[in-house]
């Protein structure tokens, strides 16, 4: 906006300079207009106020620079005090509004006086701008406002005497104190934990400005004596020209409980974890098998197994999961035990069976299993445990009672029958020894005699072989080569060899397979082996004995595996082929490898039906050293 060079009223008498120069320099707005209200002179501050040049101010009517309804009335005004000298704001000051050239109002403070030159009567405005100031004092008002309505407690205290001189609404209600009561107390009232010795020291800080402000947490003590913790923010301020220190504080009892609330979450989860650790521990140390499956696959696979199923199985971590309880079923999955456990499953059953299981390396042992469901707090499934024990001994042990149990009834009960029966086949025999004589030249006749005296053989001889089977074994042991055993058996089986074309392979790397065995016994176990391997092999047969080193029960051992080429086991004959009276072939009583059965089992050691190579059968045993 343009200003003129000198805005001296051009109308008004002659004065000295300083007069212009002090219209000219003047910070409010100065206006001057005759009785009609028609503008004589403007001041530069008046053009700067109301954004008119002088030349368009000039000779205007002075209601240009009024907003409605203002400008439609002043002349009316004006006339009235002509007319009756009734003063309104002449001779007085009042709020008004101005007009600004570009249309806007503005508030201002308008001071009118009357003056005379000669018969001419003017009158003279002082315009001061109000807008800037209406501004503070709305931003004034404004802050006050949010600084009352603060959630947060606001405190304004003198720094001579520490007393309130301001609380914020949020302060008064958190504390029930009102103004008045608070006007008296200082932040030393408030704080238990502080003595004004200590506050003051801490205020210093802020006095020889070592800090712009102090943060620090402690506790605000209401009217009715109950606590609060708080979160203290301290500054040092003036208001109108007074030195203060403001305080901004956070009620943080909420904070406080939530903090309170996750340690005592956390405590619990650390409990909880060492709960845990203590489990883990605990089941790792446990002497049963423990496994875990996820019950959400279909395949159950295991996702956890503890070091006593790796000891009991042979498989570590790292191969037991991912698996399922397949991995231990064998080639044994058809049976009874392992069928109930699969139905358990599928239907999320508790469970308990016995079942044939089978080591990493291969050995069978018995496995007793519960099983029981895990499901979470909505009721879902999620998990399946498995309790393990390997029961072989103890089943082994609860069979040698039967078996002797068995054994001693039918020993006895054959012995009676024997002796019984003794003098009846001698007495047939005779018979037969003298229709032999008198048969003499009825050769049809004759084969017939002698048939009936074969039958009368096998009797006797099936009568000695269950006794011998039943009765208690007696061992002579001592250092024996294990190699030397088995080819006099080989070579007590000739006969049975004659017009066939069978071979013995020896993979022994070495003849010292030296372990303490009765040496009568074990090469009994050996023919009977031998002597079934010879009946199923083809000619021409082969028939392969392997020795190595083993464990058995923890300590040393030896292994004998014995092959052949023929059919191997069959059906029943994988479970049953060491049951006594067992028997695959058209003749024989069916007692050879339960003989077997007993003889090793008597040494301490172990017998099994083992996978074989190709089709062919393989019978493996394992004798301690």
């Amino acid at each position: 906006m343009a200003t003129s060079e000198s805005s001296v009223p051009k109308k008004l008498p002659d004065g000295d300079a300083r007069l212009q120069a002090v219209l000219n320099s003047a910070v409010d707005g100065i206006i001057t207009i005759d009785e009609r209200g028609m503008i004589e002179s403007v001041n530069p501050a008046a053009e700067r106020l109301f954004g008119y040049t002088q030349a368009e101010m000039l000779g205007q009517n002075v209601k240009l620079l009024m907003p409605s309804p203002f400008r439609e009335e002043h002349d009316q005004f004006l006339a009235n005090y002509l007319a009756t000298g009734e003063r309104k704001i002449i001779g007085a000051g009042r709020e008004v509004e101005g007009r600004r050239s570009d249309g806007t109002r503005f508030p201002m403070y308008l001071a009118v006086s009357e003056l005379r030159i000669g018969a001419r009567r003017l009158f003279t405005g002082v315009v001061h701008d109000l807008a800037e100031l209406k501004q503070a004092e709305t931003a004034a008002t404004q802050l006050g406002r949010i600084l009352e309505d603060s959630r947060n407690e606001i405190y304004v205290f003198d720094a001579s005497n520490l007393k309130f001189v301001l609380v914020n609404r949020g302060a008064r209600e958190n504390l029930d104190y009102s103004m008045d009561e608070l006007k008296d107390l200082t932040p030393v009232d408030l704080k238990p934990e502080f003595t004004t010795e200590r506050f003051l020291r801490m205020l210093d800080q802020l006095r020889r400005r070592e800090s712009k402000s102090i943060h620090f947490e402690t506790v605000h003590l209401r009217k009715d004596g109950s606590r609060y913790p708080v979160e203290v923010n301290l500054q040092r301020s003036q208001v109108a020209g007074q030195e203060v220190y403001v305080a901004i504080i956070v009620d943080i009892t909420e904070r406080k409980n939530a903090e309170a609330e996750r340690n005592r979450l956390l405590s619990e989860l650390e409990g909880r974890i060492q709960d845990l650790r203590l489990l883990d521990q605990a089941i790792q140390s446990a002497g049963e098998g423990i496994v875990i499956t996820d019950a959400r696959r279909v395949d159950q696979s295991i996702v956890f197994v503890n070091a006593a199923f790796e000891s009991m199985t042979g498989y570590k971590a790292e191969d037991a999961i991912g698996q399922g309880f397949a991995l231990l079923h064998g080639k044994d999955r058809d049976q009874s035990g392992v069928k109930t456990m699969q139905a358990a499953l599928a239907n999320a059953e508790r469970c308990h069976v016995v079942v044939r299981n089978y080591r990493k390396d291969g050995t069978l042992f018995w496995n007793d299993i519960s099983l029981a469901p895990v499901r979470n707090s909505e009721g879902q499934l999620t998990h399946t445990v498995a309790v393990m024990e390997n029961v072989t001994e103890r089943r082994q042990t609860q069979e040698r009672l039967v078996q002797a149990e068995r054994l001693a009834a039918i020993g006895e009960m054959v012995t009676g029958l024997a002796h019984e029966s003794r003098n009846a086949l001698q007495r047939a025999q005779a018979c037969l020894d003298m229709l032999s004589l008198d048969l003499e030249g009825q050769p049809e006749q004759l084969d017939l005699t002698n048939r009936t005296r074969t039958a009368i053989d096998d009797l006797r001889r099936l009568y000695d072989e269950v006794r011998n089977y039943a009765a208690p074994i007696n061992l002579e042991v001592r250092d024996w080569q294990l190699p030397k055993i088995w080819r006099r058996a080989w070579d007590d089986l000739a006969i049975a060899r004659v017009g066939r074309q069978i071979e013995l392979v020896e993979l022994a790397e070495s003849t010292e397979w030296v372990c303490q065995v009765d040496n009568h016994k074990i090469q009994q176990v050996f023919r009977n082996i031998l002597e079934n391997a010879i009946a199923v092999c083809p000619d021409p047969g082969q028939i392969e004995i392997a020795c190595e080193a083993a464990e058995l029960n923890d300590c040393a051992a030896i292994q004998v595996a014995i092959r052949d080429n023929g059919s191997g086991f069959q059906g029943d004959a994988i479970t049953q082929a060491f049951q006594p009276f067992f028997t695959t072939k058209q003749k024989g009583t069916g007692l050879g490898m339960a003989i077997v059965k007993r003889i090793v089992e008597t040494h301490g050691g172990r017998v099994e039906i083992g996978t074989g190579r190709n089709t062919g059968g393989e019978v493996i045993i394992t004798l301690p050293r």
